[in-house]
């Protein structure tokens, strides 16, 4: 008795998942992964389907199908692996394309570097030439979309994945990606240094291990303790590694339920601040990217009630500037905004940057080509500095300091002024690009 696939389809969810094909014993026959998992069950009945020999035998062999949902796609990769491995499907062991499934390796080193390989073997070379043991993770069936996670996270837990040692600093290390102590000769890594790569490791090591949800209770839960114990470096590097998370496991209910609520009360304390009669509402945040004045371009991103508004982003390319004149191209930035009377105006405007900048983007709003009637006095525009995490406003001379405030405000201005960077060195990267292949 073959399957009659139009007999449960309506009852297949749309989400990402795992599902699984089974026998009349009930024994798992293959297992799969899907970004819906409707769409992806019906293509293997679908007429015409162009199916593998073996596929087309397990599909005729299977008298079930049964599905678990996840939040995400990344989430039913993972997953998957974590089931091939558990069950030793037969069909997935004869589908098994040694150029099409992916291991992740973990070195049995002082500071374990990470290796790929399509045939895992139980030793390696160290960097000094020796034989180290390997920790694998996987069979992962999309290579692309494993080492595309494992970037993502290496920008916020840096691993090493250098072969040999060397004399400087890796390129890794100079773009962040690596902390520059694990492949260097002659470094005597600090024991502080050592803890940070083992945990590094270790998160990620959970990570590919399913572990998602029970590590970001644990961060959070640590950031709160940090926070208390008004240690608010470690909490910021905390509350950063949480957000990464949060971004990568995009949608986990969690998640954007107490990010939502944080940045409410992030909201009140920037109210309070500022002595605002009302919560604002919609916060605009502004920065600019350039090297030396070349390929400039302006960003703006928008939250809304404390949430990106990302439909409402604006890019700016840079016209009348020439030369590094940051304050110069944030007043060109802020005037062309200001055009656009289709767009309502900001309760908060946030420059990246100092006072300078602060000065250049109030004198760009006070000559702006505002509607009549248009309650312009309801617009605050503030700047913040990043190295020092300082918020300059018109009314102080001196800077608040963002570290001794509550760390609801402190992360609020940093999540716009991230986004508004990130958004505005993506434009730059693209601009960069086109001028390079058009010169």
């Amino acid at each position: 008795m073959s399957i009659v696939f139009s007999k449960i389809k309506d009852s297949v969810p749309l989400t990402p998942g795992v599902y699984f094909f089974r026998n009349s014993a009930g024994t798992i026959l293959y297992i799969g992964k899907a970004a819906n998992l409707r769409s992806r069950l019906s293509s293997y009945f679908m007429r015409g389907a162009a199916l593998e020999a073996a596929k087309r035998r397990m599909r005729e062999e299977a008298v079930e199908i049964t599905w678990q949902e996840v939040p995400t796609e990344i989430e039913a990769l993972l997953l998957e692996a974590l089931l091939i491995k558990k069950h030793l499907p037969p069909y997935n062991i004869a589908l098994r394309d040694d150029k099409q499934y992916l291991f992740v390796g973990f070195t049995k080193e002082q500071f374990p570097r990470l290796v790929f390989t399509h045939q895992p073997i139980a030793f390696t070379q160290t960097q000094s030439g020796k034989l180290t043991k390997v920790e694998f993770f996987g069979p992962f069936t999309e290579g692309g979309a494993i080492k595309q996670l494992l970037r993502s996270l290496r920008k916020t837990f840096p691993y090493c994945t250098c072969k040999s040692l060397h004399e400087r600093r890796c390129q890794q290390a100079e773009l962040k990606l690596c902390l520059g102590i694990c492949c260097m000769k002659n470094h005597n890594a600090s024991k502080e240094e050592r803890v940070v790569y083992q945990k590094n490791t270790r998160f990620i090591k959970n990570i590919l291990a399913g572990r998602q949800q029970q590590l970001l209770k644990r961060l959070k839960t640590d950031m709160r303790r940090a926070s208390k114990n008004q240690n608010f470096e470690t909490a910021t590097v905390l509350r950063d590694q949480t957000y990464a998370l949060g971004r990568i496991f995009a949608h986990r209910h969690i998640v954007k339920t107490d990010f939502a609520a944080e940045n409410q009360r992030g909201l009140h304390e920037l109210r309070m601040l500022l002595g605002l009669q009302k919560t604002p509402e919609r916060i605009e945040g502004y920065d600019i990217s350039n090297i030396q004045g070349t390929h400039a371009v302006g960003s703006m991103v928008v939250f809304a009630d404390g949430t990106a508004d990302k439909s409402a982003y604006r890019k700016f390319q840079i016209r009348t500037v020439r030369g590094a004149n940051d304050p110069a191209m944030i007043h060109e930035v802020i005037v062309r905004r200001l055009k656009h009377i289709e767009w309502p105006l900001p309760d908060i405007m946030l420059i990246d940057g100092g006072r300078t900048q602060l000065q250049a983007a109030r004198h760009a709003f006070a000559k702006g080509n505002l509607a009549p009637g248009t309650p312009s006095e309801h617009t605050h525009i503030v700047s913040i500095a990043k190295r020092e995490e300082e918020l300059y406003t018109p009314a102080r001379k001196m800077p608040f300091k963002l570290k001794e405030m509550p760390l609801s405000l402190l992360h609020l201005l940093q999540q716009i002024r991230n986004e508004s960077h990130r958004f505005a060195i993506s434009y730059y990267r693209k601009r960069h690009r086109m001028q390079a292949k058009h010169p």
